[in-house]
């Protein structure tokens, strides 16, 4: 069941970047859902990924990186879990702490399931 709701909040992210007009709503309906797919299977790391990503996408930056990193104390190695907090962290925290987020990934492969947060290195 979360693996749909995974999914569908990866096709409205998707469709809010190519449909600017779109982008609030698509991100608190994909929000939304992976927030039930949360209540349902707390511990699911590549829920708590997503949500970070979408989080982040909504400018709520302390949230997203409070859930990439309960995603990264419950074991994840996908390489997006690591990039997004640093996204996260690049923007609401020091930039050392980001690196450090950022270096994590490394070596890591991304799930396909997954996607990262938007982020402009040229802004920071």
């Amino acid at each position: 069941m979360s693996e749909d709701f995974i999914s569908i909040s990866r096709s409205l992210v998707e469709d809010a970047w190519n449909n600017p007009d779109k982008w609030e709503a698509n991100l608190a309906s994909a929000q939304a859902l992976l927030s039930k797919a949360l209540v349902e299977s707390p511990d699911n790391v590549l829920a708590l990924t997503c949500v970070g990503a979408v989080l982040s996408d909504q400018g709520k930056h302390e949230e997203a990186a409070s859930a990439l990193k309960r995603a990264i104390e419950l074991g994840s190695t996908d390489r997006n879990t690591f990039f997004n907090l640093g996204v996260a962290t690049m923007n609401f925290g020091t930039r050392a702490k980001a690196m450090s987020a950022f270096r994590g990934a490394e070596g890591l492969q991304a799930s396909p399931l997954s996607w990262t947060a938007y982020f402009d290195a040229q802004a920071h």
